[in-house]
């Protein structure tokens, strides 16, 4: 079995499939990378039992065949070299599942064992639910969720990002129990009751390292609870977190009547400059008619921090505290220049959102407040 491309180009395609391989595989079988060999279509496979990455890429070859690599082996050897024709050849001992892989190229000659084991058998699919999106809508999606997504092993629902798909919508949802964002655009999935899935934020921090532009197909497997992003010559499934995302919309204020507008870059820099200066990392807000005084301080070391902004406000004077980093990390994920922050209490949850309108897409940053220190 021959087949010859050239380093980079076969790089590219592995990359991909090796998202699926943790750093350290513990279980032996989620260590290869399995190859499958048709004529001229290469097909790498790669999988750690809950999530699959399918890439195939275009070779030089009339074989057909399959075998096995170690995931790492390959990719070590990959990254040493430099862009050159590459041919592989692979040879199997008789009698034998395991084989040689000789591999030259216009400097060097070097041989990796592989195995002729079959690989992990592919589930068949059933999907009920399928629509599409362009690249750009859902990694900004991703991108605008997914920083709010817990870490809590004790709370698995919320490691993941709750996909609400409606017949003109998709709205993403993710909470820690400490900030919360939702963020909705219009998509035709053609569905007749409202589908909910809660995706891990793995599989998505993978699927932004691997898709760049071009359509996306999402496909959804309600009974076996699976999800597959389909574009180009990739195929990404999944398992999908079965447990029951927590009621998001009751902890959404609907009362918050006190608005205050600000610029988004200058609060930006402010609040980042001010945070450091906290011993605990909050910050207070002091919000006036016509500016915003922002302060932190660390007792244990005698600093303080104390900046003022305009802004626009309407309200009686009202101070509230929050974590900085929470508040740094939902100003990096809003678009535009001026931002609202709408508020009720100091211990009342604030909502971030930008202040022009963004088109038919809806996007808000949902932060508790902390109790601060006279």
């Amino acid at each position: 079995m021959k087949f010859s491309t050239s380093i980079r180009h076969f790089q590219d395609t592995v990359n991909k499939a090796v998202q699926a391989i943790p750093a350290k595989a513990l279980d032996p079988r989620f260590e290869n990378l399995h190859i499958t060999l048709d004529n001229q279509v290469l097909t790498l496979y790669a999988t750690d039992g809950e999530m699959s990455i399918t890439a195939t890429t275009d070779v030089a070859s009339t074989d057909q065949g399959n075998f096995g690599l170690k995931a790492r082996t390959i990719l070590d050897f990959l990254r040493s070299m430099y862009d050159t024709e590459v041919s592989f050849e692979v040879d199997r001992q008789q009698l034998s599942d395991q084989g040689i892989v000789n591999i030259a190229t216009d400097k060097g000659r070097f041989r990796i064992p592989c195995t002729f084991e079959s690989k992990a058998e592919k589930q068949e699919k059933s999907f009920d639910v399928e629509f599409t999106l362009s690249s750009e809508d859902l990694l900004d999606l991703v991108h605008k969720t997914i920083f709010a997504c817990s870490v809590d092993g004790m709370r698995p629902a919320m490691m993941g990002v709750l996909m609400e798909i409606g017949s003109d919508s998709l709205t993403a949802v993710a909470t820690d129990g400490h900030r919360l964002v939702r963020y909705r655009k219009p998509c035709n999935a053609s569905v007749t009751e409202k589908q909910k899935i809660v995706i891990p934020s793995r599989v998505l921090s993978v699927l932004q390292k691997l898709v760049s532009e071009g359509e996306v197909t999402v496909s959804i497997d309600s009974g076996n609870k699976s999800v597959r992003f389909s574009s180009g010559g990739l195929v990404l499934d999944a398992a999908l977190i079965v447990e029951q995302y927590p009621n998001y919309e009751a902890v959404i204020p609907l009362e918050n009547e006190k608005k205050v507008a600000v610029e988004r870059p200058l609060f930006y820099d402010s609040v980042k400059r001010v945070g450091r200066f906290s011993s605990i990392g909050d910050i207070k807000f002091t919000i006036n008619p016509s500016s915003v005084r922002l302060s932190a301080e660390n007792i244990n070391e005698g600093e303080s921090a104390n900046e003022e902004l305009p802004c626009t406000y309407g309200g009686e004077e009202i101070s509230i505290g929050f974590n900085a980093k929470f508040i740094e990390a939902a100003l990096a994920h809003l678009n535009g220049d001026s931002i609202i922050i709408e508020l009720s209490t100091p211990t009342t949850a604030a909502i971030l959102k930008p202040e022009k309108d963004q088109g038919e897409s809806d996007l808000i940053i949902l932060v508790m407040p902390v109790r601060m220190n006279n």
